[in-house]
């Protein structure tokens, strides 16, 4: 049996930014060897708000397994 689609769903979003957070320290640096800040801080907003989905789509996970909903 496979997984269902909203847990599929939560996996691969979470997945989803967790790389993007990755991708975003790169960035970050590149822009640091750069030497513009302006858009380092467009990343660092960017990557503020993908923590906060992580937050969300982690704990969401977590409430699924709790309660059962998690196949």
């Amino acid at each position: 049996m496979g997984m269902s689609n909203i847990s599929y769903d939560v996996l691969t979003a979470l997945q989803s930014k967790l790389e993007a957070l990755a991708a975003y320290d790169i960035y970050m640096d590149d822009c640091e060897e750069t030497g513009d800040e302006s858009i380092r801080q467009v990343f660092e907003r960017m990557r503020a708000d993908d923590d906060r989905h992580v937050d969300l789509l982690r704990q969401t996970l977590e409430k699924m397994v709790r309660e059962g909903n998690f196949r």
